[in-house]
C-alpha cells in the first residue's frame, strides 16, 4: 500500500465484518488485508479511521457511530446482517443517523457481497441501497459486481459464503477507491 500523499483525500468507513476483515486497529486507520479499505488507499485516497464491527446490523453502526469523523468522504458498507430479516426502510434510517453523526457531506454507499445464508436476500437490499443513494445526493457505487455469480460467490471470492478472501476483498475495495476519487473529483469540479 502507497503512502497518501499530502492532499490525499480523507476516507472513514462504516461498516461489519466485511468492512473490518482482520484489522488490528481499524478506528485507528489500521486496516488488515482481508479488510476491503486496504485496497481503496493510496497515494490519492488516506484512510482516517472510522468504526467497524463483526456481526454488527445497521442499527448497531447507527449506535456505535457516537461523533464526527474528520474526513472528507464517508463509506458506508452496511446492511450484510441486515439483509434477510431487517425491513429495507429501517436499514435506510439508520444509515442516514450515520451520515448525520459523522458529520460528512460527501457519502459513498456501497452495495453488499452475496450472502449464502440469504440467497436473493442481498440483491434485494441492494437494490433498495441504490434507491436510497439517489434519494440522499450520496454516491452509489456496485462494490460487489465483480465478486457474484447469479446469487452467490464467484469462485475463490469468499471463503465461507459471507466474507469475501483477500481477492474478494480488494475486489471490493479497488471499486470503492475508485467511486471515492471520482466523487472528489466530481466534488472539486463543481
Amino acid at each position: 500500500m502507497a503512502d497518501p500523499e499530502p492532499d490525499a483525500i480523507r476516507m472513514a468507513a462504516v461498516g461489519d465484518s466485511i468492512t473490518d476483515g482482520d484489522s488490528r486497529d481499524f478506528a485507528g486507520g489500521v486496516p488488515g488485508p482481508q479488510s476491503w479499505v486496504s485496497y481503496a488507499v493510496g497515494p490519492e485516497v488516506d484512510f482516517v479511521g472510522g468504526w467497524a464491527e463483526w456481526g454488527a446490523s445497521a442499527e448497531a453502526m447507527a449506535q456505535g457511530v457516537t461523533g464526527p469523523f474528520d474526513a472528507d468522504v464517508l463509506v458506508i458498507l452496511a446492511g450484510t446482517n441486515d439483509a434477510a430479516w431487517t425491513p429495507h426502510e429501517e436499514v435506510g434510517r439508520h444509515l442516514a443517523d450515520i451520515t448525520e453523526t459523522a458529520e460528512i457531506d460527501e457519502v459513498v454507499l456501497s452495495s453488499i457481497p452475496p450472502n449464502a445464508f440469504s440467497l436473493g436476500g442481498a440483491a434485494e437490499l441492494n437494490s433498495s441501497l441504490e434507491d436510497l443513494a439517489h434519494q440522499q445526493d450520496w454516491v452509489w457505487v456496485d462494490s460487489a459486481a465483480d465478486l457474484r455469480d447469479g446469487d452467490g460467490y464467484a469462485d475463490e471470492m469468499s471463503y465461507d459464503g459471507i466474507h469475501p478472501t483477500e481477492a474478494g476483498a480488494r475486489v471490493i475495495g479497488e471499486a470503492i477507491g475508485e467511486a471515492v476519487r471520482d466523487s472528489a473529483a466530481s466534488r472539486n469540479a463543481d
